[in-house]
């Protein structure tokens, strides 16, 4: 036990990352504060508001101007929108399948389970891949991945568009799924990188709405282009629009890995050099993680057993999950006889505006809400913030997107009127960005010095979980049928949101044996 007596709050900020407890006076509650990776000193000495006057700058900056948390407000937003326009992107290609199936089953007489077996198998190598392309992030830089998938998923476009058996189209879209995967991981680091604290819940909102938009506008104008003119024009048009972005990400986004550790200088003894714009786009960066590749290939399998990350693999694995499984029944739902509601292919796409509806209403909840919630939390705990208060978020959103579930396949079951299942459509689309904003956040923070790593094993673990379910949807509503299969369903969603409630009693716990086992600080 160490013990440290100090009124600085930026030493304070210092010892919660490297000691397991330590005294410390804020204002003059002198009290013991059990110190454990994730907990961190938030509010200065004698704050009672959510003044910004008085939070304290976590990680601290140092004096370089190319340090990503030092770059002016222009720079910082341009980097970062261009990572949350290739997260919208590929949100797009990825989950805009199901609208091309009825005419890609008419041209290559294929079946809807086949076609499910490629989708299934593209999610799954999206969270598998991470665990080649997180290494080669965390090695060789962010940039160099981002600028390669832009470039590789426009490829797998392009071998769709031109695929003349159902077996290339299933292949293209497992190489998508392969190449796109940092989308699902990369911009969570990135967020690490940029941005202190008491932001990254704002920040990772906007990641996650990005790619929940994409998710939701991406079948509504994939629609409109089956219609028009086609199924291979909706992904020669995405082959366009990624090419785009790959144009776009070499001119404005930036490296963001930077070890402050060897970096940090004291402003009163130098004042580094802000680099020159043709310097930041080199494709190589300078910055390089002192471990191995192989090193960093084998952790994020070691931590997937960390009870943080697999509670909070489970919540967005799930979610994912019900919103796949949404979006694929669909097709079937709204244009089978069998319901009595046949859509057109349009029709079918313009219900994604309801879970965009509901996800734009309750997006805050999880992300930028927990902000200010955590900010508030922390005031009433003597400034000291625990990563726990983001969870709350999904105690909303565990009943919101339950009883979307429900609404969804009893109303469909039963030929209720379409609005039935729409509304339900809306409230499971509601629960989505809670789920990915809190799990992410929560991850990131307990283990932010290793971010990349436990976000490689969280989302690893949340695809594997989407993709049995999706395998296991089609027989399992075959046998129990669509009304009591989304029932289920249902109160599974609910369990899940609601066990976060185990971690906020006992999750300060688990951290504290996460640093004695894995050395973490």
């Amino acid at each position: 036990m160490t013990t440290c007596h100090t009124l600085d709050p930026k030493k304070m900020e210092s010892a919660s990352d490297k000691q397991s407890v330590a005294d410390l006076e804020v204002g003059d509650l002198s009290r013991s504060i059990d110190m454990v990776p994730g907990t961190r000193l938030l509010l200065g000495q004698g704050q009672n508001s959510l003044g910004s006057s008085g939070i304290i700058l976590s990680p601290e900056p140092s004096s370089d101007p190319d340090d990503p948390l030092n770059w002016s407000a222009l720079r910082k937003s341009l980097s970062f929108f261009v990572v949350n326009l290739y997260s919208f992107m590929v949100a797009v290609v990825a989950l805009s399948t199901a609208v091309t199936y009825g005419a890609l089953i008419a041209e290559f007489h294929s079946t809807a389970a086949y076609l499910n077996v490629g989708t299934a198998l593209s999610i799954l190598f999206i969270g598998m891949g991470n665990i080649i392309w997180n290494p080669l992030a965390l090695r060789y830089g962010r940039r160099p991945v981002y600028i390669l998938s832009c470039f590789l998923t426009g490829i797998a476009q392009v071998i769709a568009a031109t695929a003349n058996r159902s077996d290339v189209f299933v292949g293209s879209r497992i190489l998508m799924g392969f190449v796109a995967a940092p989308f699902e991981q990369l911009p969570a680091v990135t967020v690490n990188d940029q941005f202190f604290v008491h932001q990254r819940g704002f920040a990772l909102s906007m990641y996650v709405l990005a790619a929940t938009l994409g998710s939701f506008l991406g079948p509504l104008a994939t629609g409109f282009i089956v219609d028009g003119v086609g199924w291979r024009w909706v992904y020669w048009t995405f082959s366009i629009v990624m090419a785009l972005v790959t144009i776009l990400a070499f001119f404005l986004l930036e490296e963001t890995g930077y070890d402050r550790e060897d970096t940090i200088v004291p402003a009163s003894e130098s004042h580094p050099r802000l680099k020159s714009y043709s310097d930041r786009l080199r494709l190589m960066s300078t910055f390089r993680l002192s471990q191995n590749f192989l090193s960093l290939l084998i952790e994020p399998l070691k931590l997937v057993v960390e009870p943080i990350i697999l509670w909070s693999s489970c919540l967005y694995g799930f979610g994912i999950a019900w919103l796949s499984i949404m979006a694929f029944t669909s097709n079937t739902v709204f244009q089978s006889p069998l319901y009595g509601y046949n859509f057109s292919y349009t029709a079918v796409g313009l219900t994604s505006l309801s879970p965009l509806v509901g996800s734009l209403l309750l997006f805050y909840v999880g992300g930028a809400g927990t902000d200010r919630f955590m900010i508030r939390q922390a005031r009433h705990n003597g400034g000291v913030m625990e990563p726990e208060s983001r969870i709350y978020a999904a105690l909303v959103g565990g009943p919101i997107m339950s009883a979307g579930l429900i609404l969804y396949g009893a109303g469909a079951s039963a030929k209720l009127h379409w609005m039935v299942p729409v509304v339900g459509m809306g409230l499971i689309g509601a629960g989505i960005p809670i789920a990915g904003e809190v799990s992410l956040g929560y991850v990131t923070e307990c283990y932010s010095h290793k971010a990349g790593q436990a976000t490689t094993a969280m989302i690893t673990v949340r695809n594997i979980i989407a993709c049995g379910m999706i395998f296991a949807t089609e027989p399992w509503i075959n046998h129990n049928g669509l009304r009591d299969t989304f029932i289920i369903m249902g109160v599974l969603c609910l369990v899940g949101f609601w066990s976060g409630a185990l971690l906020i009693w006992k999750g300060k716990s688990c951290r504290r044996r996460s640093a004695k086992v894995w050395g973490l600080s």
